[in-house]
């Protein structure tokens, strides 16, 4: 898994989270613009959170279940990012900070 789009909650395209290879228990991340984002999911709440301000290198942890893989890590604003994808390769993240959280659709597309 080295590509995962994230959505708003309403299932707008937001951006993609790209993973650095090979596959590992400590990988890098970075956010990616998706290009079906439209400039309202940019300005939205989840897409303040998931582009504070520049592209930013995360390091992530990365674990593969049997029922799919799971990715966490912090982005330069604190928010605290975890992604779980099952093996039908759609999931959800959701991203927290203090009492504040923020959730959506993910995916991982097939090769």
């Amino acid at each position: 898994m080295n590509l995962i789009v994230f959505m708003t909650s309403s299932g707008t395209y937001l951006a993609m989270l790209l993973l650095s290879q090979p596959v590992a228990p400590q990988r890098d991340c970075v956010f990616t613009l998706h290009p079906g984002m439209t400039s309202a999911a940019f300005e939205s709440r989840e897409g303040q959170i998931v582009f504070p301000d520049r592209p930013t290198e995360y390091r992530c942890t990365y674990t593969e279940r049997k029922d799919g893989a799971e990715i966490a890590f912090t982005n330069q604003n604190d928010w605290h990012f975890e992604v779980r994808v099952a093996r039908g390769n759609k999931g959800s993240w959701t991203a927290s900070k203090g009492d504040e959280r923020v959730s959506g659709h993910a995916l991982y597309p097939e090769d």
